[in-house]
C-alpha cells in the first residue's frame, strides 16, 4: 500500500487542524456550448442579461460566443461551491431563451470552420487583447478544437492551514516557500495519479462526425459519431485541446517551473504559458499573466483540468466526483512524496493515454519506471485503499459525502460498467449522440425552469432577498451576505456599493418615509391633503370607544386594521352586515397588532398591488383571497392540504406562494358564509377563505401589468412620491379596470415600505416581471 507521511499526518492531529481538510477555498469553471433544439452550435452573440462578458466574474464567454463560461468564487466548503454552481447553472438555463445547454465535452452538431462566432470581448483594451488572442488560437489550433468544453477544479489550503502546519512541521523554509513546496508536491502527484481522476470522470467516449475530420482515420464511423478503440475520455485523448507533444518541466521548484515554461516560448514551442495545456497547473494571483504572477506571489492554488462534463449529471459534474477529486488531493497530500523526474513523467504520460484510450472495455495497465505494470483494479484499489485509511485517521467517514464518493469510486475501478464514460457510450449507442444528449439538456432546462426562484445555499433568505441576490449574481456584482436572519446583504460594481434589506429597503427611501407608510393613520392624512381618494373611516387608541362605535358601522361595509401592519397582519373586512360579537373579536384581533386600530369603509371592486420603483410602476398584481374549489368529495381542509402540496407553496416567504394557514380568521370568514372547515363544496364550486388578499396568507396572484390603465399608474406613482417613497407597494381598490379612475369608482387602501419583489416575479398566473433588476437599476448597479 501506499506509504502514508505521518511526520505531515501527525503534525495536523497534534495541532488540532483536521477541520482544515475539508475547509479551503473550492471553485469551479465551467464550459458548456449553447445550442438550439436542433443539437446544433448557437450562432447567437452571448446574452445581453448577463451584462458584458469582460467584466462579469460569474457568467462570461470562452472562445466563441456560443461557448458560455461559468465561474464560482472560492468558497470555503465542497457543498458551497456546489451550490454555487448549481444557481449559475440555472441562471445561465433560465436567460438562453428557447436555446439549451450541451452537456457534453465533446463538441455539438457544428457548422463549418468559418461560421463558428470568435467572442466579441469589445473595444477597450483588455477586451482587444482577449478577442486577439482568441485569433491567435483560432489561426494556430482551428476553431473546431476550441469548442472542447469541460470542468476545471480550482483548490487552495486555506492560508491559516498552511501557515499551522510549516510551524507544526518546524520548517527551515520561509512560510513562502514552504506553501510553493507544499503545492509543488500536489502538482507532481496530481500528475502521476491522474489517470485515476480521468478513469472515475471521464465522459466524452465519442465524437460527433461535424469535428475536425482530419482526426477521423484513426477512428470508427458509427452513424453520427466517430469513436477512438474504448477511448473513455476524447476530449482528454488525440483529438482533444492538448499539446501536440508531451512537454517535459520542472515540478521541483517554482522557479525550475517558470524556466521550463519560458524556455519553450523562446524555442517556439509554445507562444505563451496559457498554452502549456497539462492536465494541472499551478496558479498565482488572478488577473495577471501566468508566470508573473507566479513570479510575484509563489503558488497560490492549483488548477485540475482534466474533468470531463459529466452528461448524467445536470450541473455537469457531480457532488462524488468533487468529493473524489478532493480525497485525491488529500492522497497526495498526505501520502509521502515521490519523485517526478524526466522518466516519470513519461511514464505520467503513458498511463494518461492508456487509459484515455482503453479504458471502457479493454483491460488497463498502469506502469511505472521499473517496468512493473499492473491492472487499473490493482493500481486504482491501492490507492483508494490509501484514502479510506486517511478518512478513518481524520474521522471523516461520519461525512457521508466521503463514505459516499470512496464506495462509488470503488465500484467503478471494480466494474468499469459503472462508470460515467461507460453509461455515456451506452446511452449514444442508443439514442444516437444528438438525441441522447438533447434529451438530458431538455430535461436539465425544465429542473432549471422549476427551481428558478431558488438560490441554492442562500435558502435561509427571504424570497425576494434570493430574487435580488440572483439578478446580482446574473449581473456579475459583488455581494456579500452581512446578515442571514436579517435579510441584510452588500451589492456593489466597480463605482459604488448599496447596502440593501429585505430587497426593498435601501438608501432611496428616508427613514421619515418609512415611518409615514407603515403609519395608516398618517398615510391616510398625507394622501388626502394631496387629493388622492382614500376610504374613509376613523381610528381608535381606546378599545371601549371602538367597540362603542359598532352602532356608527353596524350598516356599512367596513375594514378593520392595525394603525401600523405590513402583510396584511390583524386585518379583517366585513363586506356584509356583521354581529356585535364578530366586530369586537375584530378589534380585539387589530389589538393584538397595534397600540391604535382603524375602522374604515370597505371600498369595493378588486384589489391591485401596484409596485413603484423610482418613477414607474414595474408590475401590477390582482391577489385572489385565499381559496379551494371543490371536487364534490373533498372537504375545505382537504383541499388546502392538496393545494398546500404545489411546490411553489412554502412559508416564509422563501416561495412564491405561501401556504394557507387554517386558523381563526380563515374559521371566523367561512362561519360568516355558513360553512366550517368541514364542509364539502360541490365540483367547481371555489370557496374563499379570507377576504384579505395577501399572498402572506395563502393567496393567489394574477399579473394585470399590461391590462391596467396608464392612468391609475400614474396615481400609483403621485402617491408614492407624496411620501417621497422610490420603493412601494400601492394597494388600489378598482372597480372596473376599463373605466377611468372618478371619485367613486377606486381608492388607495395602503402605501406599503418594503414590498415584497418576488410575487411580481413568480405570480400565479402571468408573466415574471424581473423586480430584482428594476431594483439593482434604481440603485444605480446595472
Amino acid at each position: 500500500m501506499k506509504k502514508l507521511d505521518m511526520k505531515i499526518i501527525n503534525s495536523i492531529l497534534e495541532s488540532n487542524l483536521q477541520r482544515y481538510l475539508y475547509i479551503g477555498n473550492y471553485g469551479i469553471e465551467k464550459e458548456n456550448l449553447r445550442v438550439n433544439s436542433k443539437g446544433e452550435l448557437s450562432q447567437r452573440p452571448h446574452p445581453e442579461c448577463f451584462g458584458h462578458k469582460v467584466d462579469n466574474p460569474y457568467i462570461k464567454t470562452d472562445f466563441s460566443e456560443s461557448q458560455v463560461e461559468v465561474v464560482t468564487p472560492a468558497l470555503d466548503t465542497i457543498e458551497e461551491a456546489y451550490d454555487f454552481l448549481r444557481n449559475l447553472n440555472n441562471i445561465v438555463n433560465t436567460n438562453i431563451g428557447e436555446e439549451y445547454l450541451w452537456p457534453q465535452s465533446s463538441p455539438c452538431v457544428l457548422p463549418e470552420e468559418e461560421k463558428i462566432p470568435l467572442a466579441d470581448f469589445g473595444t477597450g483594451e483588455r477586451g482587444q487583447k482577449e478577442t486577439a488572442y482568441r485569433e491567435f488560437l483560432s489561426q494556430k489550433y482551428g476553431k473546431k478544437i476550441q469548442m472542447i468544453s469541460g470542468i476545471h477544479y480550482n483548490f487552495s489550503f486555506k492560508e491559516s492551514f498552511v501557515k499551522a502546519l510549516c510551524d507544526s512541521c518546524e520548517s527551515q523554509d520561509s512560510f513562502r516557500e514552504f506553501r510553493n513546496n507544499l503545492y509543488l508536491k500536489l502538482n507532481r502527484k496530481l500528475l502521476k495519479y491522474r489517470w485515476l481522476l480521468i478513469y472515475l470522470t471521464g465522459a466524452s467516449p465519442f465524437i460527433h462526425k461535424t469535428y475536425d475530420s482530419k482526426y477521423f482515420s484513426k477512428m470508427t464511423d458509427i452513424e453520427d459519431r466517430y469513436m477512438y478503440a474504448n477511448s473513455m475520455s476524447l476530449r482528454n485523448g488525440f483529438c482533444g485541446y492538448r499539446n501536440e507533444k508531451d512537454y517535459i518541466v520542472s515540478y521541483d521548484s517554482v522557479e525550475g517551473y517558470i524556466e521550463s515554461i519560458e524556455k519553450l516560448i523562446a524555442e517556439g514551442e509554445l507562444t505563451d504559458a496559457r498554452e502549456f495545456y497539462t492536465t494541472v497547473r499551478p496558479k498565482g494571483k488572478n488577473n495577471k499573466k501566468l508566470l508573473d504572477s507566479l513570479k510575484e506571489s509563489g503558488i497560490k492554488y492549483l488548477e485540475i483540468r482534466s474533468i470531463d462534463l459529466n452528461p448524467l449529471d445536470r450541473n455537469g459534474i457531480s457532488l462524488d466526483s468533487f468529493y473524489m477529486t478532493h480525497l485525491l488531493v488529500l492522497y497526495c497530500l498526505l501520502t509521502e512524496d515521490e519523485s517526478f523526474g524526466e522518466a516519470d513523467q513519461v511514464m505520467a504520460y503513458r498511463n494518461h493515454e492508456s487509459v484515455v484510450n482503453y479504458g471502457l472495455n479493454q483491460e488497463i495497465y498502469i506502469h511505472d519506471v521499473d517496468g512493473n505494470k499492473t491492472t487499473i483494479e490493482e493500481a486504482g484499489g491501492e490507492i483508494l485503499e490509501a484514502m479510506e485509511e486517511i478518512v478513518e485517521i481524520f474521522g471523516l467517514s461520519s461525512n457521508p459525502n466521503f463514505s459516499g464518493a470512496l464506495k462509488t469510486a470503488r465500484n467503478r475501478i471494480e466494474n468499469r460498467r459503472e462508470t460515467i464514460g461507460y453509461k455515456v457510450y451506452e446511452g449514444i449507442k442508443r439514442d444516437g449522440f444528438v438525441d441522447f444528449h438533447m434529451k438530458l439538456a431538455a430535461e436539465y432546462r425544465e429542473l432549471s425552469r422549476r427551481e428558478e426562484y431558488k438560490l441554492f445555499g442562500y435558502q435561509d433568505l427571504e424570497l425576494s432577498t434570493q430574487i435580488l441576490l440572483r439578478d446580482s449574481i446574473k449581473r456579475g456584482l459583488d455581494f456579500e451576505v452581512l446578515d442571514l436572519e436579517d435579510n441584510f446583504i452588500k451589492l456593489s460594481n466597480y463605482e459604488k456599493m448599496e447596502y440593501v434589506k429585505q430587497a426593498t429597503k435601501t438608501s432611496k427611501d428616508s427613514y421619515i418615509t418609512i415611518m409615514m407608510m407603515e403609519n395608516k393613520v398618517v398615510t391616510k392624512k398625507i394622501l388626502e391633503r394631496n387629493g388622492i381618494r382614500v376610504p374613509k373611516g376613523d381610528h381608535y387608541r381606546d378599545r371601549e370607544q371602538a367597540i362603542l362605535d359598532y352602532e356608527k358601522f353596524k350598516d356599512s361595509s367596513i375594514v378593520i386594521k392595525p394603525k401600523m401592519t405590513n402583510f396584511g397582519i390583524g386585518i379583517t373586512i366585513f363586506k356584509e352586515s356583521f354581529s356585535v360579537e364578530s366586530y369586537i373579536e375584530a378589534i380585539d384581533i387589530a389589538f393584538e397588532h397595534g397600540d391604535t386600530v382603524l375602522v374604515e369603509e370597505f371600498i369595493s371592486g378588486k384589489e391591485y398591488r401596484f409596485i413603484v420603483v423610482g418613477d414607474r410602476v414595474c408590475g401590477i398584481l390582482n391577489r385572489v383571497p385565499a381559496n379551494v374549489t371543490g371536487d364534490g368529495t373533498s372537504s375545505i381542509r382537504g383541499l388546502v392540504e392538496e393545494k398546500n402540496k404545489d411546490f411553489l407553496r412554502g412559508k416564509g416567504y422563501k416561495t412564491p406562494l405561501e401556504k394557507i394557514s387554517l386558523g381563526k380568521a380563515e374559521e371566523m370568514f367561512l362561519s360568516s358564509q355558513g360553512k366550517d372547515f368541514e364542509y364539502v363544496p360541490s365540483e367547481g364550486e371555489v370557496v374563499y377563505l379570507r377576504e384579505n388578499s395577501n399572498i402572506s396568507t395563502g393567496g393567489d396572484s394574477v399579473d394585470y401589468t399590461d391590462e391596467i390603465m396608464d392612468e391609475y399608474k400614474h396615481i400609483a406613482i403621485e402617491a408614492a412620491k407624496t411620501v417621497e417613497a422610490r420603493f412601494c407597494g400601492v394597494d388600489i381598490m378598482i372597480d372596473d379596470i376599463t373605466e377611468k379612475p372618478n371619485e367613486e369608482n377606486h381608492a388607495i387602501i395602503e402605501l406599503n415600505f418594503n414590498p415584497a419583489i418576488h410575487i411580481h416575479c413568480y405570480p400565479y398566473v402571468g408573466e415574471n416581471r424581473n423586480l430584482g433588476e428594476a431594483v439593482l437599476r434604481e440603485l444605480e448597479l446595472i
